[in-house]
């Protein structure tokens, strides 16, 4: 269960002692009114928080998708222009300023791939005025062919998914922090409850013995989850996912584990690997599924589970 998953549960149930046993009692102003009113808040939130961390997560694999693009491209075109024009020396110079790139952090993608394409136009120019004329180069990705035009788009429109990263990031972290909040002050509610109730009730009453159907919070704190951070498709084959994780995760567990489901041919999460600080990578999976994760954290007084993430498999940009 998720960390508001078990919160809510806890709630529902003192609201069910609340309202047999006290309806009338109040925290403060707060009663079984206030209460229902935060429990009728998850839902809307916890779903709202899915769609925000779909859209950050899409945003965030379309900027790394165009990087990867402009990366594969950047190295694969110099060598089809050097071996389809390597006796044209100006053209072969300017090359060579390319090839000085080496394009290994998105920074150095960006400025190898800024400095071929006036050199990719200039090698189509060359070939279009071969006798007879030859068409222009192209490359295959993910079965497209991609030109000269289509290259300087991806670069054109890096700056824009880069925005629409951070856009979608920012309101997913609104949304987390809403759900956190909620939880915090529904949390806080009903503990103060709870320790109101029991200092007012003799053991054995009918209003103490109620309490008791109510989990608390005893010896063992329960584990942190490690949050996933992102998940991408990679690997050297394209096919694998790979996931990493929010830093500082983990607290008092004893054991944690990457779980994973394919939707549509498991039914649960019934794959598993030890979950490793630095990421973990799973697979190989076929084009078209849909692969859920979840980290689950465990240890002497229960299991956490991190929120699920989605990613659907593509064909890989190789």
């Amino acid at each position: 269960m998720q960390f508001w998953e078990i919160t809510k549960e806890r709630a529902q149930l003192s609201l069910t002692v609340w309202t047999q046993h006290a309806p009338t009692l109040k925290i403060g102003t707060q009663g079984t009114t206030e209460l229902t009113a935060l429990i009728a808040q998850y839902e809307p939130l916890v779903q709202m928080r899915a769609v925000k961390q779909d859209d950050a997560d899409a945003a965030y694999r379309a900027g790394q998708a165009t990087l990867q693009k402009l990366k594969v491209l950047g190295t694969k075109i110099p060598q089809i222009i050097e071996g389809m024009l390597g006796d044209n020396v100006l053209l072969m110079k300017d090359l060579k300023d390319v090839y000085q790139i080496s394009p290994r952090t998105e920074g150095t993608i960006l400025e190898r791939a800024r400095a071929l394409y006036p050199v990719w136009v200039r090698a189509n120019t060359a070939l279009a005025a071969l006798t007879p004329a030859q068409p222009p180069i192209t490359r295959v990705l993910q079965g497209m062919p991609q030109t000269a035009a289509m290259f300087k788009a991806l670069l054109d429109g890096y700056t824009t998914e880069v925005q629409a990263v951070s856009d979608t990031e920012g309101l997913l972290e609104a949304t987390r922090k809403e759900l956190k909040d909620l939880d915090d002050e529904t949390d806080q509610l009903i503990k103060k409850w709870y320790k109101v109730m029991k200092a007012s009730y003799d053991p054995g009453s009918p209003e103490y013995e109620a309490l008791g159907s109510i989990p608390t919070e005893t010896g063992t704190p329960a584990p942190d989850t490690t949050e996933i951070n992102t998940v991408m498709q990679g690997g050297e084959d394209g096919l694998h996912v790979k996931a990493d994780y929010v830093p500082g995760g983990g607290a008092h567990a004893t054991t944690q584990l990457l779980k994973w489901m394919v939707v549509g041919v498991d039914t649960g999460f019934t794959h598993s690997v030890p979950l490793e600080a630095a990421g973990n990578e799973i697979g190989p999976f076929t084009v078209g599924q849909t692969v859920k994760l979840i980290t689950e954290a465990t240890n002497s007084s229960g299991t956490r589970t991190s929120a699920e993430r989605t990613i659907t498999i593509e064909p890989p940009i190789v």
